[in-house]
């Protein structure tokens, strides 16, 4: 083995033990204990994917004497979009495994229906009507910190009853200006029956600790009321 791939594989090796050492708690410690199993490959394989990207580019440029440093920046860049995704992939994976351990949607009905109805000035001539809210979530957030997302969105309907929804919530990570999207953590599509009015959804998206500063996260929230066109709001936040 010469000197260029012992110093890729070393890389490799130390992104799998960070990210074993400084592992995010998580809901339950099933899911905790799953999550650090899983994660410690998908972290390696992007590093590895990153480095090996790096040195195949620097040997067919006909640049040998690069070829460390290539392979090297090409493990750290792999490694930074592994970091920021390895998690919620690791997640993603264990909650699909376990579907008990999917953390439940909590969407609540405002008592504001009068307040809604003069805002909009919604008559039911006007039929199906929904608006969704710009999200609300901070700009910035800490590593380790929880990140909580409030999405808010209005169902009206001529006969004032119940109407059914469908939602989607999407999860981006962004490092090395990539974007990958990422299992998001809990629900990410559901259809719910709701009553006319305002509803409030609130979900929490842990940061875990080992995420690179700098990294940012999009969330995305979709809606559909009976079956209309998905209308759409997101939101980015960045780790420092």
């Amino acid at each position: 083995m010469n000197a260029i791939v012992k110093q890729a594989v070393t890389t490799f090796v130390m992104c799998a033990c960070i990210a074993n050492a400084q592992a995010q708690e998580s809901t339950t410690s099933d899911l905790d204990s799953c999550i650090n199993s899983e994660k410690i490959s998908n972290t390696a394989k992007g590093a590895a994917i990153g480095a090996i990207t790096g040195l195949m580019g620097s040997f067919l440029g006909g640049k040998k004497d690069d070829a460390g440093k290539a392979a090297l920046i090409g493990a750290v860049a792999g490694g930074a979009i592994g970091y920021a995704t390895a998690h919620y992939k690791a997640a993603g994976i264990c909650m699909q495994k376990n579907p008990s351990w999917v953390p439940e949607s909590n969407i609540q009905r405002k008592s504001n229906y009068k307040a809604v109805i003069n805002e909009f000035k919604y008559k039911p001539a006007k039929g199906d009507f929904s608006v969704l809210r710009m999200l609300q979530m901070p700009q910035t957030v800490r590593q380790g910190e929880t990140l909580k997302v409030t999405a808010k969105f209005v169902v009206l309907t001529p006969d004032g009853g119940e109407a059914k929804v469908k939602i989607i919530r999407k999860l981006f990570a962004i490092a090395d200006n990539k974007e990958e999207e990422v299992p998001f953590y809990g629900k990410g599509e559901e259809e719910r029956v709701v009553e006319n009015g305002e509803h409030e959804d609130t979900f929490n998206l842990p940061i875990y600790k080992d995420v690179p500063l700098g990294s940012k996260f999009r969330v995305e929230y979709m809606l559909s009321l009976k079956d209309a066109k998905f209308v759409s709001e997101s939101a980015t936040v960045e780790v420092k």
